[in-house]
């Protein structure tokens, strides 16, 4: 029987090629962990989570500390596929810490992938439905790097721009402007406050943007107000996205009962993996509300998401960007061209780990 054998995490600093400057912060490079599970018959599974503290708050340290003293033990000598009772073992070890469990959930379902000989996406009840079109975010700042940024980014392929925004209303105001104008109709705008407006400002902001064709609106207000956002919806023709007020399928269910959201952004950090990430969709496809996958990961975390996309019909925006984000990716098997992800349908993540890369850039 293949059953695990072993649970590694290895922390990681990981340089961008060029910052991403949101309303919370720049980033300038991304601290994550590479979790590591091995099998008794010699097999291996990848998985990965980033160090995010205003939405999961957990550490780079307390995820290894976690991983190593809890959640890891807690899946030794189960099968690599029973991820049902992978969660249950990791919930009963520790609540909470979703990214350090979404990590461990990555490499089994890797792992199980692996040894069936099939991709993750068949896991998951789906299959490979081929290229995903995804949307890349342009940083919040001038008008002239913004536009820039877009330009850019529309002559690599990408048919979808999301446009950070949230610290100075006028400027960015005079950006969205200057980009609409610059990239023409037949681009898709989305707008991402990141909780950086009340509820009087997002009504002000989105109403002066509403004639330039916004596709939606990302988490206008702080995470806890559902109200708020549901008071928005009316408010406003365009659509909402809940990202930060959303971690899981009781989260899911509150904002669709309030009436809060348009559309859901997933992430796995926040939901502890892809078996809690099916869970939610099904909710939020019971509901008719759809959904969005987020990524700003390796070429390992932008795999799973891909293949979470390739499950769930239900997710019909992705944005999974994150290798094109690196001065140095730590896998291969997944490409971003063109606007697109094209992922290999090779068995678990479909993906080979550049384990010279990981040396070099480990502590």
């Amino acid at each position: 029987m293949a059953t695990v054998s072993g649970i590694t995490a290895t922390p990681l600093r990981l340089t961008l090629a060029n910052p991403l400057a949101t309303s919370k912060r720049t980033y300038g490079s991304l601290d994550i962990i590479i979790v590591r599970a091995d099998s008794k018959c010699g097999a291996t599974g990848w998985g990965e989570a980033r160090e995010c503290t205003h939405i999961t708050g957990e550490t780079l340290v307390g995820m290894c500390d976690a991983i190593k003293s809890h959640l890891g033990p807690a899946v030794i000598d189960l099968e690599p596929g029973d991820l049902a009772h992978a969660h249950r073992r990791m919930n009963a070890a520790m609540i909470n810490n979703t990214a350090a469990k979404s990590a461990i959930d990555m490499a089994l379902h890797d792992l199980a992938g692996l040894l069936a000989g099939l991709p993750v996406s068949r896991l998951l009840g789906g299959g490979p439905r081929g290229p995903i079109e995804t949307s890349k975010a342009v940083s919040v700042g001038k008008t002239r790097a913004m536009v820039d940024q877009a330009r850019d980014f529309v002559a690599a392929g990408f048919r979808t721009l999301k446009l950070k925004t949230g610290l100075d209303e006028k400027q960015e105001l005079s950006a969205i402007t200057a980009i609409r104008d610059t990239v023409g109709p037949h681009i898709n705008l989305k707008l991402d406050a990141n909780q950086g407006w009340s509820l009087p400002q997002a009504t002000r902001f989105l109403s002066a943007v509403e004639h330039l064709d916004i596709q939606m609106v990302e988490q206008p207000l702080a995470a806890w107000d559902l109200a708020g956002h549901a008071e928005l919806r009316r408010r406003t023709p365009i659509p909402v996205m809940l990202d930060e007020s959303v971690h899981g399928p009781r989260d899911a269910r509150r904002a669709i009962e309030t009436g809060a959201a348009d559309l859901i952004n997933i992430k796995l950090i926040k939901t502890g993996g892809l078996a809690p990430a099916r869970d939610l969709t099904s909710i939020c496809e019971a509901a008719g509300i759809a959904c969005q996958i987020g990524t700003l990961d390796t070429g390992i975390g932008s795999a799973a998401a891909a293949h979470c996309v390739h499950a769930c019909p239900v997710i019909r925006f992705a944005e999974i960007n994150g290798p094109t984000r690196l001065a140095r990716d730590l896998a291969t098997g997944l490409q971003v061209t063109d606007g697109h992800v094209i992922l290999s349908e090779g068995p678990g993540l479909g993906i080979q780990i550049d384990k010279q890369a990981i040396e070099e850039i480990s502590p």
